[in-house]
């Protein structure tokens, strides 16, 4: 039987000790330096955002990688990332699930950085007989999906407004590049559309401008509708609400430098993905922008006013309680 000595006993133990130590730290240091997931959607105002920080324009104090994709809303549902964008019905389709995302700003609103024109527009054929929209009753109308915010604020607005009920309507629910093309061909007799799409169709004076919903929920609740929220991921806010805080200041710093050179990442975007770089421009401007502004007493209700609609239309069975849902950091 082999017998150690105290010295080769207690130089063991602190071997051991200084083993364990190392790995707990290795195991430790992947999550506390891997960089902070962001997710958002893939259209143009976004690049302004992100443009400046993946072309290390910007040198943030803290990793941040970037995901662009069309499923924004579901990969966030499905835990794909720490933080991202999340339209404003979504995250009230979230919290109704019990999907832990906490909404900390807004993120995209109907409003350009200089004036607000909208987004939310209904278009229909210059011959036609609809000019109001009062008109829209019977009609088919094309709406970017059933769910979207842009559809239950219209929806809502629709009701509100003139009391018109969504089954009073055909809807016919499509991708928004394909709503132009259905009104031209007359399968639809309107079209509710929104984003570029909407922007492009309001410049080229080939249809009649029926109704501009963003202006209307302005004029209502005394904000452009905020169409998306920046959200976090809960679990993560808990463990790491330094890292968050430190992700959204490198956000605010990309999206501030995009926006003092928004003429170079217009004509970078414009070579890149076609298109018109002034147009992109006078989009940012006039339509639509990023905001990232925290959620306050003044802007409140424009949010709480989307989730409203959303339970009206049965998608919730409760409105989200602002005092869980909002965290300000």
């Amino acid at each position: 039987m082999v017998r150690l000595s105290v010295k080769k006993v207690l130089l063991i133990v602190v071997c051991l000790v200084i083993i364990g130590t190392s790995f707990a730290l290795l195991m430790q240091q992947p999550e506390s330096q891997r960089p902070v997931r962001v997710v958002m959607g893939p259209f143009f105002a976004h690049y302004i955002l992100c443009y400046p920080l993946e072309h290390e324009f910007v040198k943030p104090t803290i990793g941040v990688e970037i995901e662009k994709t069309l499923n924004f809303n579901e990969h966030l549902m499905a835990g794909g990332g720490d933080m991202g964008e999340m339209s404003t019905a979504a995250f009230a389709i979230a919290y109704d699930k019990g999907i832990p995302l906490k909404a900390v700003r807004i993120f995209v609103s109907h409003h350009g950085l200089e004036s607000g024109e909208g987004v939310a527009r209904v278009f229909a054929r210059n011959e036609s007989d609809i000019h109001m929209p009062e008109d829209l009753v019977g009609k088919k109308v094309g709406v970017p999906g059933l769910k979207t915010t842009t559809t239950t604020i219209f929806l809502g607005m629709l009701k509100r407004e003139y009391g018109i009920e969504e089954e009073e309507l055909e809807l016919i629910a499509k991708a928004p590049p394909m709503l132009p093309t259905l009104l031209d061909k007359g399968d639809i007799d309107a079209a509710l559309m929104l984003g570029d799409v909407s922007v492009k169709t309001y410049y080229s004076n080939k249809y009649k401008d029926v109704w501009n919903v963003d202006e209307a929920f302005k004029q209502e609740y005394g904000e452009y509708p905020p169409a998306s929220l920046l959200v976090v991921n809960a679990e993560f806010l808990e463990k790491h609400k330094d890292r968050a805080e430190d992700a959204i200041d490198t956000l605010v710093q990309s999206k501030s430098y995009g926006e003092a050179h928004i003429e170079e990442i217009c004509e970078w975007y414009a070579k890149k993905f076609g298109g018109d770089a002034e147009y992109y421009k006078k989009a940012y401007y006039n339509h639509y922008a990023i905001f990232l502004t925290p959620i306050t007493d003044e802007n409140r209700e424009a949010v709480m006013t989307i989730f409203e609609f959303t339970k009206d239309r049965g998608i919730i069975t409760e409105v989200p309680d602002p005092a869980n849902a909002f965290v300000s950091i």
